[in-house]
Order: structure tokens, then C-alpha cells, then sequence
């Protein structure tokens, strides 16, 4: 197989890892780190204006695999797109360009740690595992729980205009970049009210390829922390991506981060997978 290289940037590149990852979901229902939505909301903090950070390899006209490199981070980001067999296929080309791109920058990858085959070429390449750990939740959407009442005085809203609920953690643009997002669905970024006050919110993707309906991110402001509104939030959110045609939901977490292990599991998240922080020192 003979491919083709391409540098995208701006717009093109949201589209074309947007299109490669729901191919690499389709291919492998259970494989991979990422869903397309995941790369959606990182554009609220990286564009891609830089050809050199992301580089992406066709066979025709259709996606392969691919390389991006998230500036989002004190570190640098990288990730290897594709289904697990195209990666595998393509490893020495993928980790080439890993290999000679941005020396000069500490970067990090999350790995599956049942993947001893990308883990043992990232050693290659100069990586060290850290102790920062992720892990994966799955449900079915028929094993969501039913929404509990509202407490009284809270109400749940979509995001419609003016101030977004995320600009003091995302930033004043995060409106304008959501927006640009091919997975955004205004409808699916909920908050909760108390009165004029924000109690909370959570953005939640429908992805209509993959039928994978994602949670990324959830906040419950401190003030209104310790009173269920989490599990109120999530239960909303289940429901409009059950609505949206989503058959999978899933969510990530932490598992240093007990409590939001007991809520996520608490909620029907099943734990299907755990990755690794794998990271290179500049110069290294």
C-alpha cells in the first residue's frame, strides 16, 4: 500500500481526525483511547495552525492513520490515530515522525495498558511510563439509570447564547470554538441553575457515525458539591444522548480520583480499559 501525506490545519484538520476516529471506532467497537468527540473538545484550546503538529496518511481518498501533536498542555500531546491494525501496520512511519518532531518539547502519550506492543515502542522512542493513569467507563444506553427528581429549586438548561458556563475554566472563546466543533450539539451542553446562579454543568457528544454518546467534561461548582447534583446531571445527560440515537455511552476518569470512580461507576459506567501517561523529556 502506497499512502499519501497530508498537514492539515485549522478546520480540515478537525474534520479529517473527526472522519479517522469514527472509522477507527466502527472497525474496533472495543479498541483505541479516543472518540472523535474527545478531539472535538480539545479544539477549544488547539486550532492546529501548525502543519508541522499533525500529519495524516491516505490511501486514496480515504484516512489511514495519523500523528497529532496537542499544544494544549505544558507538554505537548501526541496521539496515534487509527484503528489498532492500521497503527500496527504503519508503526515504523507513525513512530518515525514521533521520533524526529519537536525534540525540544517534553511530550506525553496515554497508552492502554493492554497494549504491550505500542507500550514497547514508545520505550523505543525514548518514552518513560509515569503514575498519571486514566481509566475508561462503557454502558449500554439501556442500562442507564432512570432520572431522579430535580432538588427543588434546581433546573437543567441548554446552552443557547451569551455567557457560556465554561468560560472561567475554557477561556471567553470556548462558545465560538464549540461551535466550530462537527459533534457539537448546543442541545447536549447542559447546566444547572439555581436560580441566576450556576450549580454545575456538563457537555455531553452525540456521535451519530459511532452511536457513541460521550460525557467530557463535568464540573459540580464547589458550592453545590455533596448534594447528588452529579448524579442529576449525568441522568439528564443519558437521556438526550439516548434521544440522539446513541447505543454506547462512555466516560473517563481518574482512578487516583476515588470519588469520581464511585460516582461514574455509581452511574452504570463499566469499567472497560486503563491507560498510562507515557512521557519524553525534551532533548531525550
Amino acid at each position: 500500500m502506497t499512502l499519501r501525506v497530508v498537514h492539515p490545519v485549522g478546520r480540515d484538520y478537525l474534520q479529517l481526525v473527526t472522519r479517522l476516529l469514527q472509522d477507527a471506532r466502527l472497525a474496533e467497537p472495543n479498541g483505541g483511547m479516543w472518540e472523535a468527540a474527545d478531539l472535538n473538545w480539545w479544539w477549544r484550546a488547539d486550532q492546529h495552525d501548525d502543519p508541522d503538529a499533525q500529519s495524516i496518511w491516505f490511501d486514496g481518498a480515504t484516512p489511514v492513520v495519523g500523528v497529532a501533536f496537542n499544544r494544549f498542555k505544558a507538554s505537548l500531546g501526541c496521539d496515534l490515530l487509527g484503528t489498532d491494525g492500521a497503527v500496527s501496520q504503519h508503526a515504523g512511519l507513525l513512530w518515525d515522525l514521533v521520533g524526529e518532531r519537536f525534540t525540544d518539547r517534553n511530550v506525553e502519550m496515554l497508552i492502554r495498558e493492554d497494549d504491550p506492543t505500542r507500550i514497547a515502542a514508545a520505550e523505543r522512542a525514548g518514552f518513560e511510563a509515569s503514575s498519571e493513569r486514566f481509566a475508561s467507563g462503557w454502558m449500554d444506553v439501556e442500562d442507564r439509570p432512570p432520572p431522579p427528581p430535580l432538588p427543588a429549586g434546581i433546573r437543567i438548561a441548554s446552552y443557547e447564547s451569551g455567557a457560556h458556563p465554561m468560560v472561567a475554566r475554557n477561556g471567553e472563546k470556548v462558545a465560538q470554538r464549540l461551535a466550530e466543533c462537527p459533534l457539537y450539539r448546543p442541545d447536549l451542553d447542559l447546566s444547572l441553575r439555581d436560580g441566576d446562579e450556576l450549580a454545575g454543568y456538563a457537555l455531553f457528544w452525540a456521535d451519530p457515525v459511532t452511536g457513541v454518546g460521550l460525557l467530557e467534561p463535568m464540573r459540580i461548582e464547589d458550592a453545590y458539591q455533596g448534594r447528588g447534583l452529579s448524579k442529576v446531571l449525568i441522568a439528564a445527560g443519558l437521556e438526550r444522548l439516548a434521544a440522539a440515537g446513541c447505543t454506547r455511552l462512555k466516560v473517563s476518569w481518574e482512578p487516583a480520583n476515588e470519588p469520581a470512580a464511585r460516582l461514574y461507576t455509581g452511574a452504570g459506567y463499566r469499567l472497560r480499559s486503563t491507560a498510562r501517561n507515557w512521557t519524553r523529556s525534551a532533548g531525550s
